[in-house]
């Protein structure tokens, strides 16, 4: 009798395991873009390999598109003047599609924190990261200093 039941739960577990298993992955909520020299097209001279960041982007709201964003960034030579998002792949050099504000004078450590409101782009970015990328500009470097990939490091 307990082979049964062993059988029957084994059996039932089975069937509710299968459509969890099967189930579409939920859609990303946080996107963490890691932003080195190497990666900025053009690479500005500079900067050194020490010239890194972080940038970690949270879809707060999918309905309206906001998301709140957090940079990093650290050795960047000159006066940090903006950050953005933009189209590309890898190697590839675009104009922005969202601006990033960042914290004024601020150099080294969070150098912005706030929101934004863009279904568009968040629809975008979840169906293909790899196709969009961030960076940080200065004075010395006004195309970029330093610059990641989506989906490079996953949603």
């Amino acid at each position: 009798m307990r082979r049964l039941y062993a059988a029957l739960a084994a059996a039932v577990i089975g069937l509710v395991a299968v459509p969890v298993a099967l189930a579409d992955k939920p859609a990303p909520r946080t996107f963490v873009v890691v932003l080195t020299a190497e990666e900025e097209v053009p690479r500005c001279a500079a900067a050194g390999n020490n010239s890194r960041g972080v940038a970690i982007f949270k879809v707060r709201d999918e309905a309206t598109g906001l998301v709140s964003y957090k940079v990093v960034a650290n050795n960047i030579p000159g006066t940090i003047t903006a950050a953005h998002i933009h189209p590309g792949a890898k190697g590839v050099a675009n104009p922005p599609i969202q601006s990033t504000p960042l914290t004024p004078g601020a150099e080294n450590g969070v150098v912005g924190r706030g929101t934004f409101t863009n279904p568009a782009l968040v629809a975008a970015l979840r169906a293909n990261p790899q196709d969009f990328y961030f960076n940080v500009h200065s004075d010395v470097c006004a195309p970029g200093v330093i610059r990641g990939q989506f989906g490079d490091h996953g949603p």
